[in-house]
C-alpha cells in the first residue's frame, strides 16, 4: 500500500531521458470507474490503464500515485505488481520494434487538495462533481502513465459515473452506455498528446454550445464545436455569450497568425472552484478558476478583460506548448512566455479591449520584476535536473519575464518575422516535442537579424537591467546597467526603446517629443527635435523592454503633482510601475509614493490603474513605510478612498474601483469602520453591491473587531454558496485577538481534510492585523515547516510554507531582526531540505530585508 512509508516521488531528467530513448508510446486508453462518486464514505476509485508501446529495452517502469496496484499484465500474461508507491516496474518486454500491451490496474484516491482527481460537493444543493489537474505530473495520481511531457500518446478516456452525471475529456463523447444507476462513456482518441494534458470532468454540469467557423480555400469550411460549461448552481453567473465572442475572436487571430488550423476538434472551457491556479490549457477542454473568472454580479471592464486574457492565454497554448510540447522542464517558457504574451496582444487585438498592455506593465511585469530581483532567480531557459525543480519553476520569470522579453524580440525583429518564425515552428514541430535549439531556428530562418547575441544576453542570464535618464540643459542621455543578478558580471543587453519628454502646460503634462532609440551602448544620447523643452522623461514609453526605469529627481517631482495628466494610460501606467520599483528598492520613500496617489488618484481616469495604484498604496503601508507613520497614513488613505468612492460617477468601473480599494483598506484604521457600514446599507447610489464585494467589506468590518460571528453567520445564510462559506472562513480568521490566531494556526497545520479553498481563505485571515498578533508564531513556524512539507501535497505545503512565514517590522530590530535571524538560522541548519522548502524561506526572507531596507530608508 502507497504511502504507509515516505515516497520518493520525484523524477529526474536523466531516468526519464533515458526512458524516452527506448519507448516509443502509440495509444493509452484509460477507464475510470467513478460510479461511487457520490458516496462521501468512497475515497478511492477503480483505475486501469491499457498502454501499447514499443521499446528497445526488457524493462521500464510506469509512474503511479495510487492506494493499491490490483492487477498488472505485460502482453496478456500476469504479473505480480512490483510498486514502490511511485514506480510501478515493467519486465518481460518484447524489443525489436514489436508492440508491447501492459494493462495496470489499482485504486486510486479522491484528492481535495487539487492536483489528481479532485471531488468536491456543492453545498447549495448538493450536488457533487469531480475534475482532474495533472500539471507538472499528476496523471499519475488517477492512472499509471509514462509522466513526462516527450512520450505522448493518443488518449482514449472510457468513465462510469452516476447517471445524473455529465462527462467531459479532451474529445467528444462517442458512446454512452446505460447501466443500473450509471453509464460508461467513452470519448474519441486524442491527436498525440502528454499525459499532463489530459483531462476528465464529471458531475450534473450546465453546459452552452456554440459553433466557430472558418472558411477555408476551395470552399470548405472547418467547424469547432464550443462549450461553456459550469456547475449547475452557477447557471446564472455563466456569461456564455460574452464567452463565445471572445473565444471565436481569439480562434479567428490564431487561425490567422499561425496558419495552422485548430487541430483538436471541440473546444470546451469549463470553470471549476477549489482550483489550484488560474486556468489549464487541456486541449479539447480547457479549465478555469471559477473564483477568479466566473463573476457573481455584473462584471467590470477590468474583469471582462482578465477573463478575456486568460482565454487568449489558454488558446494560444493548443499551439505553444499542446501542438509543439516542451520535451522536458527546463523549457517550460517555451510554452508559458509565448501564451503570457500572446494572451495580452490578442485580448487586445482581437478580443478589442484597451488595458491588457496597461496591465501587463503595472501587474504581470511586477511579478517577473519581483522574482528576478531574488536570490532564487534563474534564466528563463532554466536548468531543470528534475521534477522537484519544476514544481519550482512556475514563476515570475517563466512567465512575466519571459513574455517581456519576447514582446522586446518581438520590436528588436519585426512582427511579420516572429509570426512567420511561429508558423515554421508549428509547421516542422506538429505534434512532436522541442527545445530551444527548434526555437531558435525557426526564428533564425525567418529573421534577417542575428539572434545568438540576442539569446545568450537575454535567455540564459539572470537580472534586470536599469535604465536611467541625465540630461545637461536641452542634451538628454540614456544610461543603462546590465548585470547578472547570481553572478555579478555584466551583461551586454541591446533594448528598443520609445523616450518620450513632457513639458508642462495650463492643460499639465503633454507630451513634447517622442524619439525610438537602440540601447546598445551604456550612454546613449537621445536625439530630441531641436528646441524641445522637457520637465520630466520617460525612457521606455510604450514598455517595450524588460528593465527597471530609474525617473531622474526632475521627473519624479514632475510627476509627483501631475501625473494624473499624463496621456495616453499606458505612459502613466510604466511610470507608475518605475514609481512603485523604486519604493521597493528603498531608493523612493515609500511617503513619497503615498503623496503621488493623494496628488492623482482622484483625477485617474483609468479604473485599472486607480485600481492597482490603491492596491500599492495599501502595500507600501503595511510593508515600507516606517511603523510610527503607518497609522497617520493607514486613516489619510481610508479618508481619501471614502472620498473618492462618493465623488466618482455612480455605476461606473472608478465607483466599483474606489469601492474595493475601500474594503482592502478599511482595515487599516479605525476609521474605516464607518464608510464601510455606510456602503454596506446599499446607501452609496448606483455601486452594485456584488457577493464577493460584500463580502470583502464585512471581512474590513472583521479585521477592526467591528463585527461578530453571529453576523458573520447571517451574511452566510444570504450566500449559502461555495464562494459563501470561504469568504466566511475567511472573515473569521480575521477576527483579532490571539484566540483567533492561534484556532486558525491549529487548524491549518493540524487538518489532514483541509480542502485548499478553505486553506487560502485561512491563510488570508491570519495574515491580517499588525505584525505583533502573530509573533509568537514565530519559533513554532521554523520548528514545524520541514514536518509540514512532508505530510501536506505538494500545492498546499507551499501555500504553508509562504503564508505562515513570520512578519517583522523595523520597530523589532533591523540588522538584529528576530525573523531574520531565525530564518538564517533554519537555513544553516537545514541545508538538506527540499529545495523548493528551501526556496520559499529564502525568498520569504528576502522579501523581509527588503521590506526592513524600505523601513529605514531617510
Amino acid at each position: 500500500m502507497a504511502g504507509m512509508t515516505v515516497v520518493d516521488l520525484n523524477l529526474t531528467r536523466a531516468d526519464c531521458a533515458q526512458r524516452s530513448d527506448r519507448i516509443t508510446v502509440d495509444t493509452h486508453r484509460v477507464d475510470l470507474d467513478l460510479s461511487e462518486l457520490n458516496d462521501p464514505d468512497a475515497t478511492t476509485f477503480a483505475s486501469r490503464s491499457a498502454i501499447r508501446f514499443t521499446s528497445s529495452h526488457d524493462a521500464t517502469w510506469l509512474d503511479l500515485i495510487a492506494d493499491e496496484v490490483t492487477a498488472v499484465s505485460v502482453n496478456g500474461i500476469p504479473a505480480d505488481p512490483v510498486y514502490d508507491g511511485a514506480r510501478v516496474g515493467i519486465t518481460g518486454l518484447r524489443t525489436g520494434g514489436t508492440v508491447n500491451d501492459v494493462v495496470i490496474e489499482a485504486r486510486c484516491r479522491y484528492s481535495h487538495t487539487g492536483e489528481g482527481l479532485h471531488r468536491f460537493t456543492d453545498p447549495l444543493d448538493e450536488k457533487t462533481y469531480a475534475y482532474t489537474h495533472f500539471e507538472p505530473t499528476d496523471a499519475r495520481r488517477a492512472f499509471a502513465c509514462f509522466e513526462q511531457p516527450d512520450l505522448k500518446a493518443r488518449f482514449t478516456f472510457a468513465i462510469t459515473a452516476p447517471r445524473d452525471s455529465r462527462v467531459f475529456s479532451n474529445q467528444a463523447v462517442v458512446e454512452d452506455l446505460p447501466a443500473d444507476g450509471t453509464h460508461t462513456v467513452t470519448c474519441a482518441p486524442t491527436l498525440p498528446l502528454s499525459s499532463y494534458l489530459t483531462a476528465v470532468a464529471v458531475g450534473p454540469f450546465h453546459s452552452v454550445a456554440d459553433v466557430w467557423r472558418a472558411d477555408r480555400p476551395g470552399g470548405t469550411t472547418l467547424e469547432v464545436p464550443l462549450g461553456a460549461i459550469c456547475r449547475a448552481s452557477m447557471a446564472g453567473h455563466l456569461d456564455a455569450a460574452e464567452i463565445f465572442r471572445v473565444t471565436k475572436a481569439g480562434l479567428d487571430f490564431f487561425d490567422e497568425a499561425f496558419q495552422f488550423p485548430y487541430p483538436w476538434g471541440k473546444y470546451d472551457q469549463v470553470f471549476l472552484p477549489e482550483y489550484n491556479i488560474g486556468a489549464m490549457e487541456h486541449p479539447g477542454l480547457v479549465t478555469f478558476s471559477e473564483a477568479s473568472y466566473l463573476v457573481r454580479g455584473t462584471p467590470s471592464e477590468a474583469q471582462r478583460e482578465g477573463v478575456a486574457e486568460v482565454i487568449m492565454h489558454e488558446m494560444a497554448h493548443m499551439w505553444f506548448g499542446d501542438l509543439a510540447t516542451p520535451r522536458w522542464w527546463d523549457d517550460t517558457w517555451l510554452k508559458e512566455s509565448f501564451a503570457d504574451l500572446m494572451g495580452y496582444l490578442a485580448a487586445t487585438e482581437a478580443a478589442g479591449f484597451a488595458g491588457p498592455w496597461v496591465t501587463f506593465a503595472m501587474g504581470r511585469k511586477q511579478w517577473a520584476y519581483v522574482q528576478d530581483q531574488l536570490p532564487t532567480t534563474h534564466p528563463i531557459v532554466a536548468d531543470i535536473p528534475d521534477l522537484e525543480a519544476a514544481r519550482q519553476n512556475f514563476d515570475g520569470i517563466t512567465y512575466a519575464k519571459g513574455a517581456s522579453v519576447l514582446k522586446q524580440l518581438m520590436a528588436y525583429a519585426g512582427r511579420d518575422a516572429f509570426f512567420r518564425a511561429a508558423q515554421h515552428y508549428f509547421q516542422r514541430h506538429a505534434f512532436g516535442s522541442t527545445g530551444l535549439q527548434d526555437l531558435i531556428d525557426a526564428l533564425q530562418a525567418t529573421s534577417e537579424s542575428d539572434l545568438s547575441a540576442w539569446v545568450s544576453s537575454w535567455l540564459e542570464t539572470t537580472g534586470i537591467s536599469t535604465i536611467g535618464v541625465e540630461h545637461d540643459g536641452e542634451n538628454l542621455y540614456l544610461t543603462v546597467d546590465s548585470a547578472d543578478q547570481l553572478t555579478g558580471e555584466p551583461v551586454d543587453r541591446k533594448h528598443r526603446v520609445v523616450v518620450s519628454t513632457f513639458a508642462l502646460t495650463g492643460a499639465g503634462l503633454e507630451r513634447s517629443a517622442r524619439v525610438e532609440v537602440t540601447l546598445d551602448a551604456a550612454k546613449v544620447a537621445v536625439p530630441l527635435p531641436e528646441g524641445t523643452r522637457f520637465d520630466a522623461v520617460v525612457a521606455n514609453d510604450d514598455d517595450l523592454t524588460y528593465a527597471l526605469l530609474r525617473l531622474d529627481d526632475a521627473s519624479v517631482e514632475t510627476f509627483l503633482e501631475h501625473l494624473s495628466s499624463v496621456q495616453p494610460t499606458l505612459t502613466r501606467a510604466v511610470v507608475w510601475s518605475a514609481l512603485w520599483n523604486s519604493v521597493r528598492a528603498a531608493e523612493l520613500p515609500a511617503s513619497t509614493f503615498l503623496d503621488a496617489v493623494h496628488l492623482n488618484a482622484g483625477g485617474e481616469a483609468d479604473a485599472g490603474v486607480l485600481a492597482m495604484v490603491l492596491h500599492q498604496a495599501r502595500g507600501a503601508i503595511e510593508g515600507y513605510l516606517p511603523p510610527a507613520e503607518r497609522a497617520a497614513a493607514a486613516s489619510r488613505l481610508v479618508v481619501a478612498v471614502g472620498s473618492g468612492l462618493h465623488a466618482a460617477p455612480a455605476g461606473s468601473d472608478l465607483q466599483r474601483a474606489w469601492a474595493t480599494a475601500l474594503a482592502e483598506t478599511a482595515g487599516l484604521s479605525a476609521e474605516g469602520a464607518a464608510p464601510v457600514r455606510h456602503t454596506l446599507t446599499g446607501a452609496v447610489a448606483g455601486l452594485e453591491l456584488t457577493p464577493s464585494l460584500r463580502w470583502d467589506l464585512l471581512t474590513a468590518l472583521a479585521i477592526l473587531g467591528e463585527i461578530g460571528v453571529r453576523e458573520l453567520d447571517d451574511a452566510y445564510h444570504a450566500d449559502a454558496t461555495m464562494s459563501g462559506a470561504t469568504a466566511r472562513e475567511r472573515a473569521l480568521a480575521s477576527l483579532p485577538g490571539t484566540a483567533t490566531k492561534q484556532r486558525v494556526w491549529r487548524e491549518l497545520t493540524t487538518d489532514a481534510a483541509l480542502t485548499n479553498d478553505r486553506q487560502r481563505a485561512l491563510l488570508a485571515g491570519f495574515a491580517t492585523g499588525p505584525e505583533a498578533a502573530t509573533a509568537e508564531f514565530t519559533t513554532p513556524y521554523f520548528a514545524q515547516v520541514a514536518d509540514w512539507w512532508q505530510q501536506q501535497a505538494g500545492a498546499m505545503a507551499a501555500r504553508l510554507a509562504t503564508g505562515l512565514f513570520p512578519r517583522t517590522n523595523l520597530d523589532a530590530g533591523d540588522a538584529d531582526n528576530p525573523v531574520v535571524a531565525a530564518a538564517r538560522e533554519w537555513l544553516a541548519i537545514h541545508q538538506q531540505a527540499p529545495r523548493a522548502l528551501r526556496r520559499i524561506v529564502t525568498e520569504q526572507l528576502d522579501h523581509t530585508r527588503r521590506q526592513l531596507r524600505a523601513q529605514s530608508h531617510p
